[in-house]
């Protein structure tokens, strides 16, 4: 395991995928993400990075000509990662509690993957929304310039649904082996609603400076897998 964490390491460095801080925190939380629990979890996770990394650096150029881009080049910190990995993290140390007591039982794989649909579903959204220039506040729906937190689009909109699908399909294939549509549309959509969530904290907390992006991103997760306990399966 520390030889492919290692050789993942070296990799997401050479795609830019992290700054430096941020890779070696990712490595930690892959690492014990997949020691406490198994490697379905960690591939969901390779997923979930590169597929959240190709949508950054879409239309890379253009993003920097307007300032929009993540760090430097698209590349994420350590904030970054551990404000999108923490409730995830926290879930897989839960399922691996209950494997060493064998006492607690849940659907903690399909509630891990929910967390990470949100955050995919809203990386995606701000990733591809801001190419889209009719852009409206969420609260008001008065326009707005791209990249604007609170800012919806029907582009970006469209991409929150494509993010969440596709932890909703990683997570189908993963952990039944073929596509089951009640885990598909259900993580699909709470992904996606996550995403709405998030806009709606950007534009009434984030732009008063009550809370950072990163605890904004925390924030719709938590709601997000709470509200997704009822529906696991």
């Amino acid at each position: 395991m520390i030889a492919l964490l290692s050789v993942l390491f070296v990799v997401s460095q050479l795609l830019g995928v992290f700054d430096l801080k941020g890779a070696a925190a990712a490595v930690v939380i892959g690492g014990f993400i997949t020691l406490i629990a198994d490697i379905q979890w960690l591939i969901l996770l390779l997923v979930f990075a590169f597929s959240a990394h190709i949508a950054t650096k879409a239309w890379l150029k253009s993003k920097k000509e307007k300032l929009l881009q993540e760090g430097n080049l698209g590349e994420r910190g350590y904030s970054n990662v551990m404000y999108a990995g923490i409730v995830g993290f926290i879930i897989a140390v839960v399922y691996g509690i209950s494997r060493i007591v064998n006492v607690l039982h849940g659907p903690y794989f399909f509630l891990f993957s929910v967390s990470f649909a949100v955050i995919e579903a809203d990386t995606f959204a701000s990733e591809i929304g801001v190419m889209d220039s009719k852009t409206f506040m969420i609260t008001n729906f008065k326009r707005v310039s791209p990249g604007i937190n609170g800012g919806i689009s029907l582009i970006g909109t469209a991409a929150s649904f494509l993010g969440a699908f596709i932890i909703a399909l990683s997570y189908s294939l993963l952990a039944f082996g073929n596509i089951r549509l009640f885990p598909l549309i259900t993580i699909t959509l709470l992904g996606a609603l996550g995403s709405v969530i998030d806009s709606i904290f950007g534009a009434t907390l984030e732009n008063k400076k009550f809370v950072t992006k990163g605890q904004v991103n925390l924030l719709s997760t938590l709601i997000i897998v709470a509200a997704a306990v009822p529906l696991a399966i």
